[in-house]
C-alpha cells in the first residue's frame, strides 16, 4: 500500500498523463514510470537508436559515431558510441522540443538520472558512502536479477561466456523481463551514463551504471558497481536512459 501511494504521488507531481500501471509516453514513443523515493520518472527503456536518430536528423553536425558502431544495430537497439556530453545534448534537445509543443509543463525537463535515482530504480535503497566512488561495490551479493550466482537464463544481456542470453552484442531494448517498477535492462545491454561525477572533488569522470553485453565478472554485475569515464569518451558498450523531472528544480 505504501508503494502504491508513493507511485500515485510521484505521478501527480510530474503533471503528465501517467497513471499507475500506464506509463507516460512522449513524442518519440519513450515511456516513463515513476520511481518511488524520487521526484522523477525514468524511461522504461535505454535510449534507442531510433530515438537518437530523431535528434541527429534535427541537429546538423551531430557526431556520426553512433551510426556505424561496427556491430549490428537495429532501430530498437540501445544507441551506443555516445558520450556523456552527447547524452546531455540529446536531453536538452528533447526538453526544448517538447516544451515548444506543449507536451511538457514549464520547468519540466529531461536529463540523465542521478546516481542516487539509478540506485532507487534498481532497488538498492540506502547505500553507505557520500559519493558514487565511496558507494561503488558497497552492497555485495545483490544483482539486478536477485542474489543468486551465476545469473539465471534470461537475466539480461551479458557476456557470451555467461550463457544467459542469445545475443552476441546489444539486444533490442526491452528484450528481457522488467523489474518490479517496470524498468527493463537495469542490468546488462549497455552501461548507462548518470549525471554525477564519480569523485566530486576531482570532477574528472562521470558515473556509468548497470554493466553491459560484454561484461561477465561478478564484481561488475553487482547492482552497486559504478564504472566511470571521461565525459568525452564513448564506447560500444556505453549508452544512456533519460528521466523526466517534475518541474520543481529537480
Amino acid at each position: 500500500m505504501k508503494q502504491i501511494i508513493l507511485i500515485i504521488a510521484a505521478v501527480a507531481m510530474v503533471g503528465c498523463k501517467s497513471t499507475p500501471g500506464k506509463p507516460y509516453e512522449n513524442t518519440l514513443g519513450m515511456k516513463f514510470v515513476p520511481v518511488p523515493g524520487t521526484e522523477v520518472q525514468l524511461c522504461i527503456l535505454e535510449t534507442r537508436v531510433k530515438d537518437y536518430a530523431a535528434y541527429a536528423v534535427a541537429n546538423a553536425g551531430v557526431n556520426a559515431s553512433w551510426e556505424s558502431p561496427n556491430l549490428k544495430q537495429l532501430e530498437t537497439h540501445p544507441v551506443v558510441n555516445v558520450n556523456w556530453n552527447e547524452a546531455q545534448a540529446f536531453c536538452a534537445w528533447l526538453t526544448k522540443k517538447e516544451l515548444a509543443s506543449g507536451k511538457l509543463k514549464a520547468g519540466q525537463r529531461y536529463r540523465l538520472p542521478t546516481d542516487a535515482e539509478w540506485s532507487m530504480a534498481t532497488g538498492l535503497g540506502k547505500e553507505t558512502g557520500n559519493t558514487p566512488k565511496e558507494k561503488s561495490r558497497g552492497i555485495k551479493g545483490v544483482y539486478p536479477w536477485g542474489k543468486e550466482w551465476p545469473p539465471p537464463k534470461g537475466a539480461g544481456n551479458y557476456a557470451e561466456s555467461m550463457g544467459v542470453d542469445s545475443f552476441g552484442f546489444t539486444s533490442p531494448a526491452g528484450s528481457f523481463a522488467a523489474n518490479k517498477l517496470g524498468l527493463h535492462d537495469m542490468g546488462g545491454n549497455v552501461w548507462e551514463w548518470c549525471e554525477d561525477w564519480y569523485d566530486p572533488t576531482k570532477k574528472t569522470f562521470h558515473v556509468l551504471r548497470g554493466a553491459s553485453w560484454n561484461y561477465g565478472y561478478p564484481v561488475f554485475l553487482l547492482s552497486s558497481t559504478r564504472l566511470h569515464n571521461s565525459p568525452v569518451n564513448r564506447g560500444l558498450y556505453y549508452g544512456f536512459r533519460c528521466v523526466l523531472t517534475n518541474g520543481s528544480g529537480q
